[in-house]
């Protein structure tokens, strides 16, 4: 068992013990759930919420251009080894960091010795996932910072529906969808 796998057990098994009284945490109920954070972080929270969107898009036009870089170097090494891409390849990375190429027939073994070859292409895949999960992440920090700004106006949000709680016993916890 890896680190990683231990640690995402441990956040799968961490449950809520519900052992409060329900006055001992009034307090959380009353006004915004980020009252009782510290000014400095609250600062980070509104700086998120002014300039998130835009650092979300600049985020993007690397991330578009990072793929168009990997779209050619991987339509080059097709073209150089003759290798006929025709049917549906997935390709992600493994919790390892590794480049994982999923399909069923002969193309992806020839992607394979392909990517074994060119460590590059790697790399550019590991970078692109950095990106993208960055920039996911923002999006979605963003639009709940302005949810939870614009909650005086509405109570409702789409956003807020992903929060899930699964009541199960002493297995009981939280989750986002």
């Amino acid at each position: 068992m890896t680190p990683e796998s231990q640690n995402q057990i441990n956040s799968m098994l961490h449950v809520q013990s519900g052992n409060v009284s329900s006055n001992q945490h009034r307090w959380m109920y009353e006004g915004s759930p980020l009252t009782a954070l510290d000014e400095a972080t609250l600062q980070i929270l509104r700086e998120l919420e002014r300039s998130g969107d835009s650092l979300v898009e600049a985020l993007e036009a690397r991330l578009e251009i990072m793929q168009e870089a990997f779209m050619a170097q991987i339509r080059n090494q097709v073209e150089q080894v003759g290798l006929k891409l025709e049917s549906r390849l997935l390709l992600y990375l493994s919790p390892a960091g590794k480049l994982v190429v999923e399909g069923s027939d002969a193309d992806a073994e020839g992607l394979c010795r392909i990517i074994a070859q060119q460590p590059s292409l790697q790399r550019l895949f590991q970078q692109m996932a950095q990106a993208a999960l960055l920039s996911h992440g923002l999006t979605v920090a963003s639009q709940a910072q302005q949810a939870l700004a614009a909650q005086g106006e509405t109570l409702e949000d789409p956003l807020f529906s992903r929060y899930h709680m699964c009541l199960k016993g002493p297995l009981s916890h939280f989750y986002i969808r």
